[in-house]
């Protein structure tokens, strides 16, 4: 499990990470000092859970909890706070635990309990991403809804999501998009996702490679190594 400590004050951090060393000595920890630095971890992917200080400079925890419901891949959000008062909005938050400072032990290892049991829980369906936040041209981002991506694409070291008015650039590879995206959404190439509902028709094509051929008038190859895939996905042949 891979979690995120964010905490603006260095020593509730280090606390919080030899807590967390007691209970799971293999746990793969990362910090951020404030909610930019966590977003900019975040963005990256592959964090299973956040632990959300309550009351920073800038964005709050709170805040920063709103945010995180954005991402393509929600990490768990466990508040750690010496404010208690705080804790109805943090599960109004569907926040996963809540910790009060300073941290116990046993307490954290409850927390860590539970985030185990949660993942696992969310693991066979899989969680149901719905948005997927892109980059503009002016390296601002913004929310894209997941229905209008026709296919997503890997070239030149990037990703790119084919939606109306883009290619849109994340920061996400296929592997990782792979990961968490609804079962629409389908592997047809090492470079290539498409989306089943956006697909007109399949041609067959050389050796055993296909040309799909989008609603919007593209064109995706479809490689042999991923065509049985395809097609059991899609409940053809």
């Amino acid at each position: 499990m891979k979690v995120l400590l964010v905490d603006d004050e260095q020593p509730a951090r280090a606390e919080l990470r030899w807590a967390l060393a007691r209970v799971e000595p293999d746990l793969h920890v990362g910090e951020a000092a404030n909610a930019a630095e966590a977003l900019r971890e975040l963005r990256s992917g592959g964090y299973d859970a956040v632990f959300l200080d309550v009351r920073m400079p800038g964005l709050s925890g709170l805040q920063l909890a709103e945010l995180l419901a954005e991402l393509p891949q929600r990490p768990l959000v466990v508040f750690v706070t010496a404010y208690a008062e705080h804790a109805v909005r943090a599960f109004e938050l569907e926040a996963a635990d809540y910790l009060v400072k300073p941290v116990d032990e046993a307490r954290v290892a409850r927390t860590v309990a539970r985030m185990h049991r949660l993942l696992a829980e969310a693991r066979p369906t899989g969680r149901a991403a719905r948005r997927l936040w892109v980059e503009l041209d002016n390296e601002n981002l913004k929310p894209l809804d997941l229905a209008g991506v026709a296919w997503f694409e890997a070239r030149e070291k990037k990703v790119y999501a084919h939606a109306p008015g883009g290619p849109y650039r994340v920061d996400q590879t296929l592997k990782q998009l792979e990961e968490w995206l609804p079962p629409a959404f389908v592997r047809v190439h090492k470079s290539a996702i498409v989306n089943l509902e956006h697909v007109a028709e399949v041609v067959p094509w050389f050796s055993g490679t296909y040309r799909i051929r989008l609603k919007d008038g593209a064109t995706v190859r479809m490689s042999r190594r991923h065509a049985a895939g395809f097609w059991k996905a899609g409940g053809g042949r």
